[in-house]
């Protein structure tokens, strides 16, 4: 499930601490505890002569080379030079040092710097040893390019810098390879930068000679421990070679442009400054070659460049091992690559502070793993297995971690995108005290990781870091892991995801262990989890990948509890959300993962809350939102806002898993690979939308399986549609039953849906439904039920209006129905409402009829338990009922009497009266007793009876006398509203 890092239990602290002190044959694999260097099989060749040809460019001060022995061996020592202040400069036609060769640069007293030029039109290659009798400084500088050979090694304790730049810079002169004058005159010697032309020379390293620095094994060009190695050219390649600067920094540069370096000197050596440089080139580092730092307090490595590249088993280690904090690896570049079991780390074993890791890259980062099966072997396979990975097999990481009291450093990547594939790994664990580091990722395009991790971990006191992601759109897939996660009694961190536009997690190939998860979790320990927050405008979960805070978690074949409370799940998506289907595994008789955004529980401590806030969520063929509880703890809550909708759309056909929202009480969220009792308690549901569609066997559910409680659901949508087999389900098992809260509009129920509170052996829940409208589709079977079978009914209570197609049904109501006798009845396995056709409403006790529950109906409109109105099959038509000849109704006696405010016209022939108003009644003007067209002279006679009191008629219009008095009357003079056409004359009877 979630996994985290890393440690070989086969080799211990003290052992690895003992095999690197005690030997002088170091490896080529770097330890997180100590320094280890590759085994190097010297050639047996014959030393040849230096090729030293000092130039004439300084006149009577002209470089000078001299034979001599130096630690018991032939040598040459080059002495004269041009002396400013501190400083020394020597100028050379050619500079080389033969295999086997000793070159020596003396060291007058007061200099600190030597700088060393060559101006022919050759490149440099050291093949023997370069070195300094004294502390001074050395650069050694040739535009045409220098080579470091496989015997090439450094003896001097300051530090150096080897250039293809064209000069030295100084504070009122310069030192040119170019323009080779003699040293201008300085009273302070000391340089501020290296300028480089067009099109500088290469710098390739190819050193893996080993040697002794202050009784420490090194291997390559090394320095004494504090120093600084720069090389500085155009491209920078280091061919299976090595540099060592324990607790000193390592400067890589690669320039392609005029311009100026900056150089200072600090405490720990030097500082470089690219600001005057516009273009870089590139820099490789291939055949295991390694820059490492490591050392009592941890040095830096500082790389620039355009296009930076690492592969072939390559690393950079800045490793701190006392109580000095590490100062980290900085790398800049136009784009970065490490690929083919390349490894960046910088850790420590003490009290001081591992430093940090940051890549910066204007156009992208690309991180390719040492291979999906490695990954999978490295960090799938021990959780699956319910072990810790492997610490010290580092191939294809990027690692920041601690085994001390020391916290570990952080690792930030800033750039446009952000690649992981092929099992790359971005790591930050803490297997002590000290914390662990956290990982920032800043990524303005896209962050993609395809079969990779990126994981901070604790696994001892010390918390975990945090993770956090911003980007514009971030995708994981194929098996991949982000998480945060602890075993132990430090604490998770928390995992933030903030993507301008989309979050896509979904699977490509075939899943063999694991879909993509996203998570934060506690597992086996005492630790809390962290909370996990997604921020995106859309977000989609798909193929069997996970969102997932646990507090456990699941083994292959066993629970792996934890003490520990489960993080906080929250997704905040401005327009949408979707999970979706499940994944494709190697065998098809095995259920497959389901796409989920889950919070769980498979201990004793209560799981996190989850909450999503959209404008519209789907979840479909078997994907799931849930939180559910496998142990004693609570299961979290679930909070739902989305302000459009919420659709639920199970699988056709239907597949391993039910699609739906639930919290649980029971392994429904996790399938059947084994069985659970668990006694927490589900959470609730709370979900608020504009409309909430459930279809295919989509379910709502807050159901227990074992003796935890069921949870409440709570639903506020303007209209709620169940069909095809969907449920809204409180169901339990032995715990207490659910409750189920719907307020809307309109609830509509077809296709044998349901909403269920139903329980096993403890009391059923309640049901509570506030809506205009409830609709049941005739005959569908679609079941509102709140029973209990051996216990107390639950109670349904329906506030509404108008209920249509649905009605109440009692214990023998139900029982008559179906034609069982008692006995029969209350044998019933399942659901007895379920095996009528008919939409029913029940809340009994299957098996005691005196613990039935009860059915309320407060409405206003129809109610069900006074029968509904069968209507006539025959349907009349409403033309065949007006009188289309009043007169010949009359014959008959027949009668039409229209009295009220003026809602029908007196004639079939009118118009509707357009007065919206109504007046008093009074009496009609003059006690006329015709009422007809004043205009036609057309009438009809007035009804008269044996009555000799006059009718009170309508007022149909007003007059105004002389005094400005309004009168109304029975006749509308104006004939608004009338029609146009003359009424049908009855004929004298």
């Amino acid at each position: 499930m979630m996994p985290v890092l890393f440690f070989d239990r086969r080799l211990s602290l003290s052992q690895s601490i003992s095999q690197s002190a005690t030997t002088l044959r170091p490896t080529r694999s770097f330890s997180l505890l100590a320094i280890a260097f590759p085994l190097v099989v010297l050639g047996m060749a014959s030393p040849t002569a230096a090729q030293l040809t000092p130039d004439n460019s300084l006149g009577n001060e002209r470089s000078q080379t001299l034979p001599t022995t130096i630690n018991g061996s032939p040598a040459t020592q080059i002495e004269g030079g041009a002396r400013r202040a501190t400083a020394l400069f020597h100028s050379f036609r050619e500079f080389n040092v033969g295999r086997g060769q000793q070159v020596y640069f003396a060291n007058p007293t007061g200099v600190q710097t030597i700088l060393t030029r060559v101006t022919g039109g050759d490149r440099s290659t050291i093949a023997g040893t370069l070195g300094v009798q004294g502390t001074a400084n050395l650069f050694l500088l040739n535009p045409n390019g220098i080579v470091f050979a496989p015997e090439a090694r450094l003896d001097l304790r300051g530090s150096f810098i080897a250039s293809t730049a064209d000069g030295v810079v100084f504070n009122g002169g310069e030192f040119s390879a170019t323009n080779p004058q003699a040293p201008p005159l300085l009273t302070v010697a000391i340089p501020v930068g290296l300028r480089f032309r067009e099109n500088p020379g290469a710098i390739v390293n190819q050193s893996i000679a080993q040697q002794v620095v202050n009784e420490v094994p090194t291997v390559g060009l090394a320095v004494d421990p504090g120093q600084a190695i720069a090389l500085l050219g155009g491209d920078v390649r280091l061919d299976n070679g090595i540099i060592t600067a324990s607790q000193g920094t390592v400067h890589l540069g690669s320039v392609t442009s005029p311009g100026v370096v900056g150089v200072a000197a600090t405490p720990t050596g030097l500082t470089l400054n690219y600001n005057n440089i516009r273009t870089f080139g590139r820099i490789g580092l291939s055949g295991a070659a390694s820059v490492n730092t490591v050392g009592v307090g941890g040095g830096a490595i500082q790389i620039r460049g355009g296009n930076v590249l690492m592969r072939d088993r390559t690393n950079l280690v800045a490793d701190t091992l006392g109580t000095v904090d590490g100062r980290g690896i900085t790398i800049h570049a136009t784009r970065f690559r490490v690929q083919d079991r390349a490894f960046i780390g910088m850790s420590t074993i003490g009290a001081g502070a591992a430093g940090d890791l940051t890549i910066r890259a204007t156009e992208w980062v690309d991180l390719r793993g040492a291979g999906f099966e490695t990954f999978q072997r490295l960090f799938v396979d021990p959780i699956i297995e319910g072990t810790i990975p492997n610490l010290f097999d580092r191939e294809g990481v990027i690692s920041s971690g601690t085994l001390g009291s020391g916290n570990a450093g952080d690792i930030e990547i800033t750039t446009p995108r952000l690649r992981l594939t092929n099992g790359a790994v971005l790591l930050s664990p803490t297997l002590s005290t000290g914390a662990g580091g956290s990982i920032s990722i800043r990524a303005a395009e896209s962050v993609d990781v395809s079969g990779s991790g990126v994981l901070t971990t604790a696994l001892a006191e010390g918390n975990a870091g945090q993770l956090t992601i911003n980007t514009r759109n971030f995708v994981m897939r194929d098996e991949s892991l982000v998480s945060t996660a602890t075993f132990a009694a430090g604490n998770g961190g928390n995992l933030t995801v903030n993507a301008v536009e989309s979050v896509r997690l979904f699977e490509v190939r075939e899943v063999t262990q694991f879909g993509t998860s996203l998570a934060t979790s506690t597992i086996g320990g005492t630790g809390d989890a962290g909370d996990l927050r997604i921020n995106t405008r859309s977000l989609l979960v798909q193929g069997g990948a996970t969102i997932t805070s646990a507090s456990g978690a699941t083994a292959t074949d066993r629970l792996i509890p934890a003490e520990g409370v489960g993080g906080n799940l929250t997704v905040n998506a401005t327009d949408s959300i979707t999970v979706i289907g499940t994944s494709v595994g190697p065998d098809p008789s095995e259920p497959s993962s389901r796409s989920q955004i889950v919070t769980a529980t498979a201990g004793s401590a209560d799981s996190g809350d989850l909450r999503i806030n959209t404008r519209r969520l789907l979840v479909q063929d078997g994907g799931a939102i849930g939180a559910s509880t496998v142990g004693s703890g609570t299961g979290g809550d679930i909070l739902i806002r989305a302000t459009e909708s919420v659709n639920v759309i199970g699988a056709v056909p239907p597949g391993d898993f039910l699609t739906g929202i639930a919290t649980s009480s029971g392994d429904i969220l996790v399938g059947e690979r084994f069985t659970t009792n668990p006694t927490g308690n589900a959470g609730n549901i709370v979900l608020r939308t504009s409309r909430l569609s459930l279809q295919n066997r989509a379910i709502i559910n807050v159901e227990s399986i074992g003796i935890g409680n069921a949870g409440t659901i709570t639903l506020a949508a303007d209209q709620i549609v169940l069909d095809s087999r969907s449920s809204i389900v409180g169901d339990t098992g032995s715990g207490t039953g659910g409750n189920v809260n719907l307020r809307s509009q309109l609830l509509q129920l077809q296709g044998r849906s349901r909403i269920s509170t139903d329980a096993g052996e403890s009391n059923g829940g309640n049901i509570a439904i506030d809506s205009q409208f409830v609709i049941g589709f005739p005959s569908q079977n679609s079941d509102i039920t709140a029973n209990a079978r051996t216990a107390q009914g639950g109670r349904v209570t329906v506030n509404v209006p108008y209920i249509f197609g649905i009605a109440p049904l009692t214990r023998e109501q139900l029982r008559s129905r179906l034609g069982l006798t008692e006995a029969e009845f209350a044998e019933l396995q399942v659901n007895p409402a379920r095996q009528l056709p008919s939409n029913d409403i029940t809340a009994i006790s299957q098996t005691t009829p005196n613990l039935s529950g009860t059915v309320i109906f407060n409405t206003s409109g129809i109610n069900p338990a006074q029968s509904l109105v069968e209507l006539p099959q025959t349907v009349v038509d409403p033309s065949t009922l007006i009188a289309a000849n009043p007169c010949v109704q009359a014959e008959g006696r027949s009668e039409f009497v229209v009295t009220g405010r003026g809602g029908l016209p007196l004639n079939p022939n009118d118009t509707l009266s357009s007065q919206g108003s109504g007046y008093p009644w009074v009496e009609a003007v003059g006690g006329s007793e015709v009422i007809g067209d004043r205009e036609s002279g057309e009438g009809v006679a007035a009804w008269s009876g044996e009555a000799e009191e006059e009718p009170i008629q309508a007022a149909q219009g007003w007059v105004m006398t002389n005094t400005g008095e309004v009168t109304l009357v029975a006749d509308n003079l104006e004939r608004q509203g009338r029609s146009p056409h003359t009424a049908a004359r009855c004929l004298p009877r």
